[in-house]
């Protein structure tokens, strides 16, 4: 049952993702003809990719622990290795980064409309 839910945690990323691009609709409607305006639109979409992999990698940390956990014959080498590798703390950093930034982007972008 822990499996299960280690599995639909580390998918829900992949669902946010969807077959287009979610800066595709807006490029239809915002893009105009000077090179800014597209410049900022694929920063965006940069941005939002590059939050998605920060949260894919968090998320996989996440199922690594649960699956570790549920794991009866875990052992106490496992386990500090998951505590002392490291973990997600430089996703972390980068999620906050990136978010940042995507912020600043939607604030660009919405100056257009």
């Amino acid at each position: 049952m822990k499996r299960t839910a280690a599995l639909t945690v580390a998918a829900a990323p992949e669902a946010l993702r969807g077959p287009v691009s979610p800066v595709d609709a807006l490029r239809a409607r915002l893009a105009g003809p000077t090179a800014r305006d597209h410049a900022v639109l694929e920063f965006l979409a940069d941005d939002l990719r590059e939050a998605r992999d920060a949260l894919d990698g968090i998320f996989g940390y996440l199922a690594s622990v649960e699956s570790a956990i549920a794991d009866g014959g875990v052992g106490q080498e496992q386990l500090l290795a998951l505590a002392l590798g490291g973990g997600p703390s430089a996703r972390i950093g980068c999620l906050e980064e990136v978010l940042e930034s995507l912020r600043r982007r939607l604030a660009q972008v919405a100056a257009r409309m």
